[in-house]
């Protein structure tokens, strides 16, 4: 399901979320946008080589964006970087 919000933001879920999160990593022809690590979308979430969706403004207290321009991916080992769980 694809909903927008008041306040213009984008919200998917399901299926449509899963399709955002292969666009995402299409559009980047398969590589962490820091590191620059090829990733697999079908690889388990905890592996480096795992792709994720990395919202900018981060996905809660109402931030949550699911478009390109507030979305970017990023390889297993970047995202736990980004969040401090490294």
């Amino acid at each position: 399901m694809i909903k927008t919000t008041k306040d213009g933001r984008t919200i998917r879920t399901g299926k449509d979320y899963t399709e955002f999160r292969g666009l995402v990593w299409t559009t980047q022809g398969g590589h962490c946008a820091k590191c620059a690590r090829f990733t697999f979308l079908s690889h388990p979430l905890e592996w480096d080589s795992s792709f994720h969706n990395h919202h900018k403004n981060g996905r809660g207290g109402g931030k949550r964006d699911d478009t390109l321009e507030a979305c970017t991916g990023l390889c297993g080992k970047c995202h736990r970087e980004e969040h401090g769980q490294q």
